[in-house]
Protein backbone atom coordinates (compact mmCIF):
# COMPACT_ATOMS: atom_id res chain seq x y z
CA UNK A 1 0.00 0.00 0.00
CA UNK A 2 1.44 3.33 -1.02
CA UNK A 3 1.15 6.77 0.51
CA UNK A 4 -1.05 9.72 -0.45
CA UNK A 5 -0.22 13.33 -1.27
CA UNK A 6 -2.35 16.40 -1.87
CA UNK A 7 -2.36 18.18 -5.23
CA UNK A 8 -3.92 21.61 -5.79
CA UNK A 9 -4.77 23.64 -8.87
CA UNK A 10 -5.91 27.22 -9.46
CA UNK A 11 -9.68 27.53 -9.25
CA UNK A 12 -9.74 29.50 -12.51
CA UNK A 13 -8.66 26.30 -14.32
CA UNK A 14 -11.30 24.09 -12.73
CA UNK A 15 -13.18 23.42 -15.98
CA UNK A 16 -9.95 22.45 -17.73
CA UNK A 17 -8.98 19.93 -15.06
CA UNK A 18 -12.52 18.60 -14.69
CA UNK A 19 -12.38 17.62 -18.36
CA UNK A 20 -8.84 16.27 -18.10
CA UNK A 21 -9.01 14.21 -14.88
CA UNK A 22 -11.61 11.51 -14.27
CA UNK A 23 -12.49 10.43 -10.74
CA UNK A 24 -11.23 6.95 -9.75
CA UNK A 25 -8.83 6.90 -12.70
CA UNK A 26 -5.07 6.48 -12.47
CA UNK A 27 -2.45 8.77 -14.06
CA UNK A 28 1.27 9.28 -14.28
CA UNK A 29 1.74 13.01 -13.63
CA UNK A 30 4.69 15.07 -14.83
CA UNK A 31 5.32 18.79 -15.09
CA UNK A 32 4.12 19.58 -11.57
CA UNK A 33 5.72 21.72 -8.85
CA UNK A 34 6.59 20.15 -5.50
CA UNK A 35 6.22 22.46 -2.53
CA UNK A 36 5.63 22.33 1.20
CA UNK A 37 2.31 21.04 2.51
CA UNK A 38 -0.51 23.45 3.23
CA UNK A 39 -0.99 24.35 6.89
CA UNK A 40 -4.68 25.24 6.51
CA UNK A 41 -7.35 22.62 5.77
CA UNK A 42 -4.85 20.12 4.39
CA UNK A 43 -6.64 16.95 3.29
CA UNK A 44 -3.76 14.68 4.26
CA UNK A 45 -0.83 14.86 6.68
CA UNK A 46 2.31 15.04 4.55
CA UNK A 47 5.48 17.15 4.45
CA UNK A 48 4.95 18.04 0.78
CA UNK A 49 2.19 18.80 -1.70
CA UNK A 50 1.92 19.18 -5.48
CA UNK A 51 0.92 22.29 -7.40
CA UNK A 52 -0.43 21.49 -10.85
CA UNK A 53 -0.91 24.01 -13.64
CA UNK A 54 -1.44 24.02 -17.37
CA UNK A 55 2.06 22.57 -17.94
CA UNK A 56 1.20 19.41 -16.01
CA UNK A 57 0.81 16.27 -18.12
CA UNK A 58 -1.56 13.45 -17.11
CA UNK A 59 -0.78 10.12 -18.77
CA UNK A 60 -3.49 7.49 -18.10
CA UNK A 61 -2.37 4.23 -16.53
CA UNK A 62 -4.58 1.24 -17.26
CA UNK A 63 -4.75 -2.18 -15.65
CA UNK A 64 -3.08 -0.83 -12.52
CA UNK A 65 -3.93 -2.53 -9.24
CA UNK A 66 -4.29 0.75 -7.37
CA UNK A 67 -7.20 1.26 -4.94
CA UNK A 68 -9.75 3.96 -5.76
CA UNK A 69 -10.00 5.02 -2.11
CA UNK A 70 -7.27 6.19 0.23
CA UNK A 71 -7.62 6.61 4.00
CA UNK A 72 -4.98 8.12 6.24
CA UNK A 73 -6.81 6.97 9.36
CA UNK A 74 -6.05 8.41 12.79
CA UNK A 75 -6.72 7.20 16.32
CA UNK A 76 -9.08 8.67 18.91
CA UNK A 77 -6.17 10.16 20.85
CA UNK A 78 -4.93 11.87 17.70
CA UNK A 79 -8.26 13.51 16.94
CA UNK A 80 -8.52 14.70 20.55
CA UNK A 81 -5.25 16.54 20.05
CA UNK A 82 -6.61 18.06 16.84
CA UNK A 83 -9.49 19.82 18.62
CA UNK A 84 -7.16 22.77 19.14
CA UNK A 85 -5.63 22.42 15.66
CA UNK A 86 -8.69 22.02 13.44
CA UNK A 87 -6.79 23.26 10.38
CA UNK A 88 -5.73 19.70 9.56
CA UNK A 89 -8.59 17.67 8.11
CA UNK A 90 -9.11 14.19 9.54
CA UNK A 91 -10.00 10.68 8.30
CA UNK A 92 -11.66 8.25 10.71
CA UNK A 93 -13.41 4.88 10.78
CA UNK A 94 -15.95 3.45 13.19
CA UNK A 95 -19.03 1.31 13.74
CA UNK A 96 -22.39 3.06 13.60
CA UNK A 97 -24.29 3.20 16.89
CA UNK A 98 -27.05 5.68 15.99
CA UNK A 99 -27.92 7.58 12.80
CA UNK A 100 -30.65 10.18 12.27
CA UNK A 101 -31.44 13.64 10.94
CA UNK A 102 -31.75 16.62 13.28
CA UNK A 103 -33.41 19.97 12.64
CA UNK A 104 -31.85 23.11 14.11
CA UNK A 105 -33.78 25.97 15.64
CA UNK A 106 -33.37 27.81 12.33
CA UNK A 107 -34.91 24.97 10.36
CA UNK A 108 -31.68 23.57 8.88
CA UNK A 109 -31.48 19.78 8.61
CA UNK A 110 -28.29 18.04 9.74
CA UNK A 111 -27.26 14.41 9.81
CA UNK A 112 -26.03 13.17 13.20
CA UNK A 113 -24.26 9.81 13.29
CA UNK A 114 -22.65 8.41 16.41
CA UNK A 115 -19.85 5.90 15.82
CA UNK A 116 -17.56 3.81 18.01
CA UNK A 117 -13.95 3.06 17.09
CA UNK A 118 -12.16 -0.25 17.56
CA UNK A 119 -11.09 0.80 21.08
CA UNK A 120 -14.70 1.49 22.06
CA UNK A 121 -14.36 5.30 21.99
CA UNK A 122 -17.41 7.25 20.79
CA UNK A 123 -17.31 10.13 18.29
CA UNK A 124 -20.22 12.11 16.87
CA UNK A 125 -20.27 12.89 13.16
CA UNK A 126 -22.16 15.99 12.03
CA UNK A 127 -22.91 16.38 8.34
CA UNK A 128 -24.03 19.92 7.57
CA UNK A 129 -27.07 20.46 5.29
CA UNK A 130 -25.17 20.53 2.00
CA UNK A 131 -23.39 17.24 2.85
CA UNK A 132 -26.04 15.35 4.84
CA UNK A 133 -26.88 13.20 1.80
CA UNK A 134 -23.56 11.38 2.25
CA UNK A 135 -25.13 9.22 4.98
CA UNK A 136 -28.70 8.11 4.37
CA UNK A 137 -31.34 6.50 6.54
CA UNK A 138 -30.35 3.11 5.10
CA UNK A 139 -27.15 3.25 7.21
CA UNK A 140 -27.99 1.40 10.42
CA UNK A 141 -26.37 0.40 13.69
CA UNK A 142 -23.62 -2.16 13.04
CA UNK A 143 -22.56 -0.72 9.69
CA UNK A 144 -18.96 0.44 9.33
CA UNK A 145 -18.27 3.90 7.90
CA UNK A 146 -15.01 5.57 6.92
CA UNK A 147 -15.08 9.36 6.62
CA UNK A 148 -12.49 11.69 5.12
CA UNK A 149 -11.63 15.39 5.28
CA UNK A 150 -13.51 16.05 8.51
CA UNK A 151 -12.90 19.01 10.79
CA UNK A 152 -12.39 18.18 14.48
CA UNK A 153 -14.31 20.10 17.12
CA UNK A 154 -15.77 19.69 20.59
CA UNK A 155 -19.51 19.77 21.37
CA UNK A 156 -20.89 19.50 24.91
CA UNK A 157 -17.55 18.11 26.05
CA UNK A 158 -17.52 15.38 23.39
CA UNK A 159 -15.35 14.92 20.31
CA UNK A 160 -17.16 15.82 17.09
CA UNK A 161 -16.21 15.44 13.44
CA UNK A 162 -17.82 18.04 11.18
CA UNK A 163 -18.18 17.76 7.42
CA UNK A 164 -16.34 20.06 5.02
CA UNK A 165 -16.93 20.53 1.30
CA UNK A 166 -14.21 17.88 0.73
CA UNK A 167 -15.74 15.19 2.94
CA UNK A 168 -16.41 11.71 1.57
CA UNK A 169 -18.13 8.76 3.26
CA UNK A 170 -17.64 5.07 2.48
CA UNK A 171 -20.13 2.64 4.00
CA UNK A 172 -18.83 -0.85 4.84
CA UNK A 173 -15.46 -0.36 3.09
CA UNK A 174 -13.92 -3.54 1.72
CA UNK A 175 -10.49 -2.38 0.56
CA UNK A 176 -7.32 -4.02 1.98
CA UNK A 177 -6.30 -0.82 3.78
CA UNK A 178 -9.36 -0.97 6.04
CA UNK A 179 -9.71 -4.75 6.39
CA UNK A 180 -8.01 -4.97 9.79
CA UNK A 181 -10.03 -2.05 11.18
CA UNK A 182 -13.31 -3.54 9.90
CA UNK A 183 -12.49 -6.91 11.46
CA UNK A 184 -11.85 -5.35 14.88
CA UNK A 185 -14.96 -3.16 14.66
CA UNK A 186 -17.20 -6.10 13.84
CA UNK A 187 -15.77 -7.93 16.85
CA UNK A 188 -16.83 -5.17 19.28
CA UNK A 189 -19.53 -6.24 21.73
CA UNK A 190 -23.01 -5.00 20.95
CA UNK A 191 -23.88 -1.92 22.98
CA UNK A 192 -27.19 -1.03 24.52
CA UNK A 193 -29.67 0.81 22.34
CA UNK A 194 -29.56 4.58 22.49
CA UNK A 195 -32.83 4.73 24.44
CA UNK A 196 -31.54 2.52 27.25
CA UNK A 197 -28.41 4.63 27.57
CA UNK A 198 -30.33 7.82 28.29
CA UNK A 199 -30.74 8.79 31.93
CA UNK A 200 -34.26 9.75 33.03
CA UNK A 201 -34.53 13.10 34.77
CA UNK A 202 -37.33 15.47 35.75
CA UNK A 203 -38.01 18.92 34.32
CA UNK A 204 -36.79 20.37 37.60
CA UNK A 205 -33.48 18.54 37.14
CA UNK A 206 -33.26 20.04 33.67
CA UNK A 207 -33.80 23.57 34.95
CA UNK A 208 -31.06 23.15 37.56
CA UNK A 209 -28.14 23.18 35.14
CA UNK A 210 -25.64 22.44 37.90
CA UNK A 211 -27.53 19.30 38.90
CA UNK A 212 -25.20 16.31 39.14
CA UNK A 213 -27.66 14.18 37.16
CA UNK A 214 -27.05 16.13 33.96
CA UNK A 215 -23.44 17.24 34.34
CA UNK A 216 -21.47 15.75 31.46
CA UNK A 217 -24.58 13.99 30.14
CA UNK A 218 -25.16 14.32 26.40
CA UNK A 219 -28.50 12.51 26.20
CA UNK A 220 -31.26 12.18 28.76
CA UNK A 221 -35.01 11.60 28.91
CA UNK A 222 -37.91 13.43 30.52
CA UNK A 223 -41.35 11.82 30.87
CA UNK A 224 -43.90 14.60 30.50
CA UNK A 225 -47.23 15.56 28.94
CA UNK A 226 -47.85 18.24 26.32
CA UNK A 227 -50.14 20.69 28.10
CA UNK A 228 -50.14 23.57 25.63
CA UNK A 229 -49.45 24.17 21.94
CA UNK A 230 -48.49 27.77 21.20
CA UNK A 231 -50.58 28.41 18.10
CA UNK A 232 -49.34 31.99 17.70
CA UNK A 233 -45.87 30.72 16.78
CA UNK A 234 -47.05 28.52 13.90
CA UNK A 235 -46.55 24.78 13.68
CA UNK A 236 -44.64 24.13 10.45
CA UNK A 237 -42.05 25.63 8.14
CA UNK A 238 -41.52 25.08 4.41
CA UNK A 239 -38.34 24.10 2.54
CA UNK A 240 -37.52 24.01 -1.16
CA UNK A 241 -37.65 20.57 -2.80
CA UNK A 242 -34.58 21.41 -4.91
CA UNK A 243 -32.15 23.25 -2.62
CA UNK A 244 -33.67 22.83 0.89
CA UNK A 245 -33.69 26.59 1.40
CA UNK A 246 -36.59 28.33 3.09
CA UNK A 247 -39.64 28.97 0.92
CA UNK A 248 -41.61 32.21 1.15
CA UNK A 249 -45.39 32.52 0.82
CA UNK A 250 -46.87 34.45 -2.06
CA UNK A 251 -50.62 34.93 -2.36
CA UNK A 252 -51.94 34.21 -5.83
CA UNK A 253 -55.68 34.93 -5.81
CA UNK A 254 -57.22 32.44 -3.36
CA UNK A 255 -54.32 30.00 -3.42
CA UNK A 256 -51.20 30.24 -1.27
CA UNK A 257 -48.08 29.69 -3.39
CA UNK A 258 -44.60 29.12 -1.95
CA UNK A 259 -41.58 30.44 -3.85
CA UNK A 260 -37.82 29.96 -3.58
CA UNK A 261 -35.34 32.77 -4.00
CA UNK A 262 -33.10 30.56 -6.18
CA UNK A 263 -35.23 27.93 -7.97
CA UNK A 264 -38.42 27.83 -10.03
CA UNK A 265 -41.08 25.11 -10.21
CA UNK A 266 -40.43 23.85 -6.71
CA UNK A 267 -42.54 21.58 -4.53
CA UNK A 268 -43.01 22.81 -0.94
CA UNK A 269 -41.58 20.45 1.65
CA UNK A 270 -43.56 20.95 4.87
CA UNK A 271 -41.83 20.11 8.16
CA UNK A 272 -43.06 20.24 11.73
CA UNK A 273 -41.88 22.89 14.18
CA UNK A 274 -44.32 22.85 17.10
CA UNK A 275 -43.77 25.12 20.12
CA UNK A 276 -45.26 23.59 23.25
CA UNK A 277 -45.36 23.63 27.02
CA UNK A 278 -44.70 20.25 28.63
CA UNK A 279 -45.44 19.33 32.24
CA UNK A 280 -44.41 16.61 34.66
CA UNK A 281 -44.84 16.18 38.41
CA UNK A 282 -42.08 18.71 39.15
CA UNK A 283 -43.12 21.60 36.92
CA UNK A 284 -43.40 22.87 33.35
CA UNK A 285 -41.02 23.91 30.59
CA UNK A 286 -41.14 25.12 26.99
CA UNK A 287 -40.22 22.50 24.40
CA UNK A 288 -39.97 22.62 20.61
CA UNK A 289 -40.80 19.44 18.68
CA UNK A 290 -39.19 19.32 15.24
CA UNK A 291 -40.10 17.14 12.32
CA UNK A 292 -38.85 13.68 13.29
CA UNK A 293 -40.12 13.76 16.88
CA UNK A 294 -43.54 15.19 15.98
CA UNK A 295 -43.98 12.67 13.20
CA UNK A 296 -43.26 9.89 15.68
CA UNK A 297 -45.83 11.29 18.12
CA UNK A 298 -48.60 11.75 15.54
CA UNK A 299 -47.77 8.90 13.18
CA UNK A 300 -48.36 11.18 10.21
CA UNK A 301 -45.92 13.19 8.09
CA UNK A 302 -46.19 16.97 8.14
CA UNK A 303 -46.77 17.01 4.38
CA UNK A 304 -49.87 14.84 4.79
CA UNK A 305 -51.08 16.77 7.83
CA UNK A 306 -50.97 20.04 5.88
CA UNK A 307 -52.58 18.64 2.74
CA UNK A 308 -55.41 16.85 4.53
CA UNK A 309 -56.25 18.93 7.56
CA UNK A 310 -54.55 22.34 7.61
CA UNK A 311 -55.59 25.84 6.64
CA UNK A 312 -52.66 26.40 4.25
CA UNK A 313 -53.30 30.15 4.19
CA UNK A 314 -52.49 30.49 7.90
CA UNK A 315 -49.81 28.33 9.61
CA UNK A 316 -50.92 29.70 12.99
CA UNK A 317 -54.20 27.78 12.80
CA UNK A 318 -53.41 24.38 14.31
CA UNK A 319 -55.58 21.52 12.98
CA UNK A 320 -57.52 19.41 15.48
CA UNK A 321 -55.55 16.34 14.43
CA UNK A 322 -52.38 17.99 15.71
CA UNK A 323 -54.05 19.41 18.82
CA UNK A 324 -54.78 15.81 19.82
CA UNK A 325 -51.11 15.53 20.78
CA UNK A 326 -51.89 17.82 23.71
CA UNK A 327 -54.62 15.63 25.19
CA UNK A 328 -53.54 12.15 24.21
CA UNK A 329 -49.77 12.03 24.43
CA UNK A 330 -47.32 11.40 27.21
CA UNK A 331 -43.98 12.22 25.66
CA UNK A 332 -40.48 10.99 26.37
CA UNK A 333 -37.92 13.56 25.26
Amino acid sequence: MGDGIEATADVKHIEYFDNLIKLNSCYKVTGYICTGARTYMATIEHVASLVIGLKAVFEPITNADIPTDYFSLVTYEQIKRRIKDWRLLTNYIGRVETNCERTTGKGKILRKTRIRDDMGKEVEITLWPEMRHLIGDEVVAGDIIAVTSMSVSEHNGNVQLESTYLTTVTVNPDMPQTAEHVSRLKALPTTQSASTQHQTITLLDLKLHNNQKIQGTRNFMCDAKITKIHEDRGWYYVLCSKCSSKLYPEHDTDTLVFVCKDDDDVIPNFRYCVNTTITDETGSADAVFFNESMQELLNIECQEMVMKYADTTNPKVVPNELMSAKTNQDVCI
